[in-house]
């Protein structure tokens, strides 16, 4: 399961971006801690970073190794 969504804020992003000035916070942990309440489940606690950067990485030292093809 992939655990990246992108939807647009529209008319939200500045209240949105006041918000998490005020309070120090990202936008992903706002709308989690939002989304949580919704559910009436508890707000997940994420890691910082990008999980997936070694694979990430992995791939992309794989791909610059790779032999050129000849034309």
């Amino acid at each position: 399961m992939n655990d990246r969504i992108t939807f647009r804020l529209g008319p939200l992003a500045g209240p949105l971006a006041a918000y998490c000035e005020k309070r120090g916070t990202t936008p992903s942990d706002a709308i989690r801690l939002a989304l949580s309440r919704l559910l009436r489940v508890e707000a997940p606690e994420m890691t910082p970073g990008n999980p997936a950067i070694g694979d990430q990485a992995e791939a992309g030292a794989a791909a610059r190794w790779k032999p050129k093809r000849k034309r």
